[in-house]
């Protein structure tokens, strides 16, 4: 896609960001108060002046790895993809020890159905002592194997994310997915019943616990958990999904 070369050719050239210019200790003192009231501003959802902040801090010091790391959150949040990437990019050239930033790229990646880059990314997360949610880096990575039609390097990344974080709904959902298309029922309903245990309000594993249960012909199981997904689904694909289950 033309955007990507665009990035790509950003990244090559420091004029992008101005890396090859010296910032002075003031500058760089006023671009991290600036980031601090964007970070503040952004926790106010305070969208609009959270870019403007943002804008500040990295005129001043194009070289702040964290203003530049919020900036492509920020990105992410308002679907500029593109813009998300250059500025995450860029952020960990600078700041390697960044890892949120690392992993808010593989999501980028992901977003855009880039699987294999995706992993690419994240994989350095995996075994990285000091990435406090080793468990998220797991669970995309095992999703991206997936998509990729990988059902054993899936199912591994997903079981690894799981125990790591014995909490993990959404591991747990997505590991009864690829279980299920694996063929082995037993074990996707033992996940999708573990993702509702924990998060009774999670629609997507009731649906999915509705459809196994359509499947056997246990027809009041079915309609049982159909209900509760359409109960907690609301207006969401999957709550339309099950009240269409119903009629």
């Amino acid at each position: 896609m033309r955007w990507s070369l665009v990035a790509a050719i950003c990244l090559a050239l420091t004029g992008c960001f101005g890396s090859a210019s010296r910032v002075s200790d003031a500058d760089a003192a006023k671009s991290d108060y600036h980031y601090r009231l964007a970070r503040n501003y952004y926790d106010d959802r305070n969208i609009a002046m959270t870019l403007k902040e943002l804008h500040e801090a990295l005129t001043l010091n194009p070289q702040n790895a964290q203003a530049l790391h919020l900036k492509g959150f920020v990105a992410m949040g308002l679907n500029d993809l593109a813009g998300a990437e250059v500025a995450l990019r860029k952020a960990i050239e600078l700041r390697p020890d960044l890892l949120e930033a690392r992993n808010n790229l593989g999501t980028v990646m992901m977003a855009q159905e880039r699987w294999e880059e995706a992993i690419q990314v994240l994989q350095p997360l995996l075994h990285d002592p000091l990435y406090p949610t080793p468990a998220f880096a797991h669970g995309n990575v095992g999703w991206a194997w997936y998509k990729l039609g990988d059902l054993s390097k899936a199912r591994r990344a997903l079981e690894m994310a799981v125990f790591l974080n014995p909490r993990f709904c959404l591991g747990f959902n997505n590991l009864g997915i690829v279980h299920r298309d694996a063929g082995n029922v037993r074990a996707a309903r033992e996940a999708f019943e573990k993702a509702v245990k924990l998060c009774p309000k999670y629609a997507e594993p009731w649906y999915h616990l509705g459809v196994l249960a359509q499947q056997s012909r246990d027809l009041v199981a079915a309609e049982a958990a159909f209900s509760k997904c359409a109960e907690v689904g609301g207006d969401s694909v999957f709550g339309k999904r099950c009240q269409a289950r119903q009629e």
